[in-house]
């Protein structure tokens, strides 16, 4: 399922027990209440991974980091691990500078070799 709410593109996919969510564009408000209903949606299933792919962001703010940090929250209430993908070396800095490195598991985008 794909949506397009306002700046941020947003795609699910269900494989086994992990869903996928890819953000892309601008986490803006309506993007950040669009990915808070799906995690809403989320909740009932119960167990496994549900992965967060930021790499197609063009930047996430605090605001940002708090709907993600909210999804981690309450994801692990119904036992389920959140992971967020792809992350560009701005986000995960951002995530280390708040002190939050040890709360949400980021997995940062693989470099790409110059030249």
């Amino acid at each position: 399922m794909r949506v397009d709410a306002t700046a941020t593109r947003m795609t699910v996919r269900r494989t086994g027990d992990e869903v996928v969510i890819e953000l892309g564009g601008e986490f803006d408000t309506v993007g950040r209440l669009r990915f808070r209903e799906q995690i809403g949606e989320l909740l009932g299933r119960g167990g496994g991974v549900v992965t967060v792919d930021v790499g197609d962001l063009a930047s996430v703010d605090i605001a940002g980091l708090a709907a993600l940090l909210r999804a981690e929250l309450l994801l692990r209430r119904v036992h389920t691990e959140l992971r967020i993908r792809a992350a560009l070396p701005a986000f995960a800095e951002l995530v280390r500078e708040t002190g939050l490195a040890g709360r949400l598991r980021v997995e940062e985008a693989a470099r790409r070799p110059a030249g």
